[in-house]
This record gives C-alpha cells, structure tokens and sequence, in this order.
C-alpha cells in the first residue's frame, strides 16, 4: 500500500527532532530532500494541482484556491491509479481539494472541512486509518490542513505553528504505524512554505518545501533538483503503475 500525505503549509526548517522527531526520521532514513522547490503561485490549490497532476499552473490553469476546469484535461495520480486497477482513497480537511481527482476515481472519500484546531488534523487521520484497515486500499492521500491555518492565524515558526507542526507529526506517526502494512510505501511532502502570516510569493521561505520518500529498509539518500512535480511519477513508480506522458516531473523512487 502507498500512503501519500502532504502536510500544507509546511517550511523544511521547521522539521527538527524537537518539533517533529517522526518527520525528522523518515528524512533521515528515506530518499529525501529539505530543499525541493514548489511552484508559482505558492497557493494551496496550484501547488496540490501540480503535486497530483506533475505538470505547473502554465499547463494546468489553476492559479488560486478557485478551481478552474483543465481545457486540456491531465490525470491525477489517483485517475491514474485507478486507470491500472488499483484501489484509492482520499482524506482531507480543507474542501477545495474535491477536484485532484475525477470522483470515478476514488474509491473512498471522507472529507470534514475543518482544520483550526489539533483534533481536526487527529479527526481525518481516523477517517484514514478506519477506511486502511477496511478498504483493501492501494493508493491513499491523506491531507493535514491544520499547520497552514496556524501559520496564518499566528505566523509561520511561531510557538503556536510549531506546536502544530508536532501535531501534524503525531497524526503521520499514527497514519503509518496504524496502517499495520509491512509492505508500506510513503511519500510525504508540503504544498508550499511560507512567511509572516502568508504565502504565494517566490521567496525561498514560500517555495522551499520538504519532500520524503520511505519504507522499511529504503537506502538513505539527500536528492537534489526535487520539485513538487515529481511527486505524481514518484507515487506511479510505488504503485507500479506506468507514469503519464503529459506528466513533467520526474520518479524520485529509485
């Protein structure tokens, strides 16, 4: 099973075995880079559209958190997935993400739209974890919302910021050791950084994003030129399932 989880909001630099041991972990152990590069607008909806998509906003169109219909349609990675008969979920807590995937393509969704507090985070965890143990899942992307709605609430690397950020280590901590897989596949990352109380700039503090591939026995390696496009090839290559010809990014797997 392939378990993709981004954690929105999320700096590189805020990743330390004070604030996120588990996070700091997997870097340390998987394939790994605290210096991939996101893409411009650095907003949640662009960035996640490339993530699962491997192509910019330039192809894509989306260039706000307002969804706008692809004129040249190109597939997720859970459409993608699902093309190559494997089983997908998707769980979130921020309803504006709807549209990474046709609907055909997801077995399950659980969606709950809040993401101000610690427990919403920890809530769609659960929904994760329920539908792992019951759903025979192959592909599952698991959205943390709570880290980017306290960066704008307090600023980003303060206190309260970086007491999220350890929530948002203790929900992936959960999400991976509940899955109860010894075949278990991770790729966890972040949308796109920020500063102050916002994003969407190309400052290095907005475009500088954490982006970890892991599992059991993986050969460490730092990898450099990592950008959030090469997210969708990556998860394919897990999946083993082929990549897509419009995608742009590149697999960081191996």
């Amino acid at each position: 099973m392939t378990l993709h989880v981004s954690i929105d909001g999320l700096r590189p630099d805020a990743v330390t075995p004070e604030t996120a041991p588990f996070l700091d972990r997997l870097l340390a152990e998987g394939r790994s880079s605290r210096e991939a590069r996101t893409v411009m607008p650095s907003v949640t909806l662009p960035c996640h559209t490339s993530m699962v998509r491997s192509v910019p906003p330039t192809r894509h169109g989306v260039t706000s958190n307002t969804f706008t219909p692809l004129a040249r349609p190109v597939p997720s990675i859970a459409d993608q997935a699902k093309a190559h008969g494997r089983r997908t979920g998707m769980f979130h807590n921020w309803s504006e993400l709807r549209d990474l995937a046709d609907p055909a393509s997801l077995d399950v969704v659980m969606m709950n739209s809040h993401n101000r507090a610690h427990e919403d985070d920890h809530r769609v965890t659960d929904y994760c974890l329920a539908a792992l143990a019951t759903e025979g899942l192959d592909y599952a992307f698991l959205y943390l919302g709570h880290v980017d709605s306290a960066g704008h609430a307090h600023g980003w690397m303060s206190d309260a910021y970086l007491a999220a950020v350890t929530n948002a280590d203790a929900c992936v901590r959960r999400a991976v050791e509940g899955a109860l897989d010894p075949d278990l596949r991770v790729l966890w990352l972040s949308d796109h950084g920020g500063h102050d109380r916002g994003h969407g700039t190309d400052c290095d503090e907005d475009m500088t994003i954490p982006f970890c591939v892991w599992w059991p026995g993986v050969a460490a390696a730092r990898l450099e030129g990592v950008q959030i496009l090469d997210a969708a090839p990556t998860l394919a290559a897990m999946l083993g399932v082929p990549g897509h010809e419009d995608w742009e990014g590149t697999d960081r797997s191996s």
